[in-house]
């Protein structure tokens, strides 16, 4: 007599990607320098290949100097505005692009800095999606290394088929 022992495996459902053709979500470092809250529309979108533009907007309310490489004086609007690639056939994409961040405090104090990413984001099913990048720009005519991780979620507009 023999002891038999059934285990369940738990299988995984195969990845469905979300339909909807907009993002929003917060930056850190990134392109908006110190952080932004960014809309992003996908423009293209294929069995591997995306295209998106993205726009955000942030504030920062106080003079500050970030790792020796940013700063940036008080009331300053960060805007950035970015275009990027993705390549991928599951979750996971490559994401590679430019753009630039508009920094201004008023009408006539503003600065226009050319940025760039090359990063990686995953979108889930629940429509998180998370994005890591390396986002250097160009200051002063300096290239300076920069960083940047993103946390938002995938949605649509209008009606639901």
């Amino acid at each position: 007599m023999g002891l038999q022992l059934g285990a369940l495996a738990q299988t995984e459902e195969a990845y469905k990607e979300p339909l909807g053709l907009n993002n929003w979500y917060i930056e850190l470092g990134g392109a908006g320098l110190f952080y932004s809250l960014n809309y992003e529309k996908i423009l293209i979108r294929t069995e591997k290949w995306g295209w998106v533009g993205r726009v955000g907007l942030g504030y920062n309310p106080v003079d500050y100097t970030l790792l020796n490489k940013v700063t940036l004086e008080g009331n300053t609007i960060m805007a950035p505005f970015h275009t990027s690639v993705l390549y991928g056939p599951n979750k996971e994409k490559l994401e590679v692009g430019g753009g630039f961040t508009l920094l201004a405090q008023n009408i006539n104090q503003r600065e226009v800095v050319p940025t760039f990413v090359f990063g990686f984001r995953v979108l889930e099913t629940n429509k998180v999606c998370f994005r890591a990048t390396y986002t250097p720009y160009i200051q002063n005519g300096q290239w300076e290394n920069w960083f940047g991780v993103s946390l938002g979620r995938n949605f649509s507009t209008g009606k639901k088929r």
